[in-house]
């Protein structure tokens, strides 16, 4: 996990710099590589309001390079969840990487929502992207079933969620045909091979390689949740029962932690000028929606910096008669992921950039969509989330530029 290299500036300065934007200007395209432009030297901070909600969290990368056998992370979930996890198998021999998940009590039914598990590799990019591509393309094909039959409904509960706590994005009150596993005192089932019961269910690992990934559930009933790296041979159940509990690294990225959604809605609609340019900051180093949890293993109280395992969701409408430009800025160094578009009632998935595998020298802004209100007034919601081997804070930037290679709404 790479969010440290952002405090490469001094603090201060970072605080400022994310906090800092300038009124009016206009844009200056300059030369980029890969077919990336430049941040603009001028733009206006929109207003929004933030909401929190959604699922526990169980965050699992420290230790992030695994040199001993033991227990990365465990706890209990009753209710909505959502695991995280990275971690590089730093020996010099295959190990496995298993999570296993049992009831706590006499049962529990666990129903699975959206899952993204990358595959073993050395390119930490590679392997970062294909989880969340997994992920965003579940996550679409839930969406478009709820669509598809509870539409008008949809809309009046999150208008009322609004009002509240905070919007419902998980689906298992929606959808009927989410898969089930039912689980008594005694089994156990290994989340990475989707095998119940089987002792030396995992994922491999080679030395060097990462394997990254995240999955939603609900439990009907407590359920311990055991995160491990081991032997390729070893039972799973009883190494989870008796294994050491590993200490953190010095970048403490391990935890459970509430209300892993987090929703930005743009107070007023973008109605945009040619010279205008307006501008976001999302998960800067001072970021007041960093996630405050406890490392149950330890007690600790720890904070997610870079927010790793949260859904981000970015609600805004576009107005006026001018297509109007979403773009991405990688502000805090390299960045790889995917992401999900919302708009005009369709979903669509985004790479981001989707011109190279990454881009983030500080300066680069890739062009991600293109909408065309067109005098009317379009709502759109952009969803991702901080990905694995990825740098933050992230900025979203909303020009009128038309670009050749835009996905238009």
């Amino acid at each position: 996990m790479n969010w440290f290299s952002f405090f490469k500036l001094p603090s201060r300065i970072a605080a400022i710099l994310a906090g800092v934007g300038v009124l009016g200007g206009f844009l200056s395209p300059g030369s980029a590589e890969a077919g990336y432009r430049k941040v603009p030297e001028k733009y206006q901070d929109v207003d929004v309001k933030v909401l929190q909600s959604g699922p526990m969290l169980l965050f699992s990368d420290s230790p992030e390079m695994v040199y001993e056998n033991g227990i990365l992370y465990k706890d209990i979930v009753e209710g909505e969840g959502r695991v995280f996890f990275h971690h590089v198998n730093g020996t010099k021999n295959t190990r496995k990487l298993a999570i296993l998940m049992r009831p706590v009590n006499l049962r529990t039914t666990i129903t699975w929502g959206c899952r993204g598990i990358g595959d073993p590799d050395t390119d930490y990019f590679i392997s970062a992207r294909k989880g969340q591509t997994r992920y965003f393309k579940e996550y679409k094909e839930s969406w478009n079933k709820v669509r598809k039959k509870e539409l008008a409904e949809k809309r009046d509960k999150r208008t009322k969620r609004e009002k509240g706590e905070g919007p419902d994005y998980s689906f298992y009150q929606k959808l009927s045909d989410l898969p089930l596993t039912n689980l008594v005192r005694g089994e156990y089932m290994e989340v990475l091979s989707q095998a119940c019961n089987r002792k030396q269910a995992g994922a491999r690992l080679k030395p060097e390689q990462l394997l990254t990934g995240m999955f939603d559930f609900h439990a009907s009933h407590p359920v311990e949740i055991v995160i491990m790296m081991c032997d390729p041979k070893e039972d799973i159940e009883n190494f989870s029962q008796q294994a050491a509990l590993l200490p953190m690294d010095e970048h403490p990225l391990r935890g459970t932690y509430q209300h892993a959604d987090l929703t930005y809605i743009i107070k007023k609609p973008f109605r945009m000028k040619w010279n205008q340019v307006k501008a976001l900051c999302m998960a800067d180093s001072e970021d007041r929606y960093y996630l405050m949890g406890t490392d149950r293993m330890t007690g600790r109280k720890t904070q997610n910096h870079g927010n790793y395992g949260v859904i981000y969701h970015l609600m805004y409408r576009v107005a006026g008669e001018h297509p109007v430009q979403l773009g991405i800025n990688p502000w805090g160094g390299e960045f790889h992921g995917t992401g999900m578009m919302i708009s005009d009632g369709k979903a669509e998935l985004l790479n981001i950039p989707g011109k190279s595998q990454f881009f983030g020298k500080g300066d680069e802004i890739d062009d991600i969509f293109l909408h065309s209100p067109d005098h009317k007034r379009k709502d759109a919601e952009f969803i991702w989330s901080p990905p694995g081997a990825s740098n933050l804070p992230i900025r979203a930037f909303w020009t009128v530029n038309r670009l050749e290679n835009s996905r238009q709404s």
